[in-house]
């Protein structure tokens, strides 16, 4: 039983498999010189991860706050419709074509100011109350989880790569029912389980892109790292939104 669990724990977390003694070594000796140096090393890579990720948010409220669009117009929602096809395109691109990192900082350009041009309606349908606590609530639930993702690296856990494989996985079944919900009514229960299950995902992700940073060599793509934490952060935005409608 006990070789089970650790060899569960080896293959989500990425830990040791070498064990002496019944110990279970990490692969980080578990003390804060180390989680310090670790940033340290890093510290370079990740003002340029947050910095870019700062100039993106920005760009995305900028838009969104300066923009007003008039959601009953029809030519309007097809406009929206076919922004939406565009940034999936936008993300394909960056994701799959390999490019210079300032080719690939002008295509998240563009993507985020297409997202701020979707959630332009936004102030209409829910208020800007609303919209101004679901940012604070993303920006919170940022914090915890990014110095969880610090905490889980203090304590020597690596989340390795079957891990986020795991997670890619629910993400694929969220993205299936959220697809079956579209042609089935559903009760505003079942929404909000879905809500909060899409909110607990992601919040995961940023632990995991956390210890990802930390870990991985990205080979100076910063844009990559720091679009992994803007999908993040967008997804909980619109989860904590939708959590308020439901």
């Amino acid at each position: 039983m006990t070789y089970a669990k650790s060899s569960v724990y080896n293959t989500l977390f990425g830990g040791n498999s070498k064990q002496s003694g019944g110990a279970k070594p990490s692969i980080f000796k578990a003390n804060l010189t180390d989680l310090f140096k670790l940033i340290t090393d890093k510290k370079e890579f990740f003002i340029m991860v947050f910095a870019n990720l700062i100039a993106q948010l920005g760009i995305t409220y900028y838009v969104m706050e300066k923009v007003n669009l008039d959601t009953n117009d029809t030519e309007t929602k097809k406009q929206l419709k076919y922004l939406g096809y565009l940034n999936i395109l936008i993300i394909i691109i960056i994701a799959l074509v390999p490019m210079p990192s300032w080719l690939k900082f002008i295509f998240f350009c563009a993507f985020s100011a297409i997202w701020g041009y979707l959630f332009s309606p936004l102030r209409q349908v829910v208020g800007e109350d609303a919209v101004k606590m679901a940012m604070m609530g993303t920006i919170s639930i940022f914090a915890l989880m990014f110095a969880l993702g610090l905490g889980l690296i203090l304590s020597g856990i690596q989340l390795g790569y079957k891990f986020g494989l795991m997670m890619f996985y629910f993400l694929l079944i969220l993205l299936l029912i959220r697809i079956v919900q579209l042609f089935i009514p559903t009760s505003s229960l079942t929404k909000k389980i879905m809500t909060i299950s899409s909110l607990l995902l992601f919040s995961v992700y940023i632990v995991y892109d956390t210890n990802s940073i930390l870990q991985r060599n990205y080979y100076g793509d910063f844009i990559t790292a720091s679009m992994d934490y803007y999908l993040d952060i967008l997804n909980i935005f619109i989860n904590l939104l939708s959590f308020g409608r439901d």
